[in-house]
């Protein structure tokens, strides 16, 4: 409990200290789509480990948005870039990850403000550019190593965290899932490949006067190697279809180490399941959004 200057000052003070170590990560528009899609199967994989994230401080930034929402304005905001690293602001035996989303900056929606408030449209354009960045902090969650179950927060003005528990928002913690298929998409797979690019020059010039030293970009993008695994049978072993059918992006937990004992979350590729000269059956799932049954006696 503090002021909103002091809780202002601590929140990114502790940010700033992720953010100066981070090691970057940039997933290109492909990946991005098989991370969304892959991330349902995910359900509610929570405990995870230090050895679950590819870097224990980092930055991701998406090609395409990982998150979208609508303001209370009607506006959609898309969340595009994700950081995360430890915190200072919250003490616990066990450690975690403080989880930091970042949507891409409303530009026109600060110009307007400022012209509402009697700006012309030149200090309205130089205002809104010197003092916003290309990202804005929109949201965050605590997740403590190896919980199990999230706390959700159904309340605006928020609540103690229980550190036992994830703390999240009803919204983040779905956004959760997809940052955490992305960090498995990050983990060495036959789906993608991983490459690093070195920011140009004099990025890395003014880095390093500002105190920063930067690491090269990590680039997660779709894998160009051919894979020496035979192609995936048609009829798969133990059960018999008799249509062709697509399968979604998913997350498997893949058996591996001595007599196949232990398990790790694997992306697997779409494909088609069925006899390649079987009939295709596409169906769609229709949500139905009704009124609830009336009880007996109501």
């Amino acid at each position: 409990m503090t002021t909103p200057e002091k809780g202002a000052l601590l929140l990114l003070g502790d940010e700033y200290r992720r953010l100066v170590k981070a090691q970057l990560f940039y997933v290109t528009a492909d990946i991005t789509q098989l991370v969304r899609q892959a991330a349902p199967s995910l359900q509610d994989e929570w405990g995870l480990q230090p050895q679950d994230v590819p870097a224990m401080t980092g930055f991701m930034l998406f090609a395409e948005p990982m998150a979208e929402y609508v303001r209370d304005d009607g506006k959609r905001v898309d969340i595009v870039a994700v950081s995360w690293g430890g915190t200072e602001l919250i003490r616990s035996d066990t450690g975690g990850l403080w989880i930091t989303f970042w949507s891409a900056t409303d530009f026109a929606a600060i110009k307007r403000l400022a012209r509402s408030a009697g700006a012309s449209a030149a200090e309205a354009e130089s205002t809104a550019r010197q003092q916003n960045a290309e990202l804005t902090w929109d949201n965050e969650i605590y997740l403590p190593w190896g919980a199990k179950s999230a706390e959700i927060n159904p309340r605006p003005d928020g609540q103690p965290i229980e550190l036992a528990h994830i703390a999240a928002a009803e919204t983040t913690i779905n956004w959760l899932r997809t940052v955490h298929a992305g960090w498995i998409f990050c983990t060495p797979n036959t789906l993608t490949e991983t490459t690093e690019e070195h920011l140009p020059r004099t990025q890395r010039a003014r880095a390093q006067r500002a105190g920063i030293s930067p690491s090269p970009v990590r680039v997660v993008s779709v894998s160009r190697t051919a894979t020496s695994k035979p192609a995936r049978r048609d009829e798969p072993s133990g059960r018999t279809v008799s249509v062709r059918f697509p399968v979604a992006p998913f997350i498997r937990r893949q058996a591996y180490g001595p007599g196949r004992q232990l398990r790790r979350l694997t992306p697997v590729a779409g494909h088609w399941r069925g006899p390649v000269d079987a009939p295709i059956r596409i169906t769609k799932k229709v949500n139905l959004v009704d009124t609830p049954p009336s009880r007996p006696g109501k």
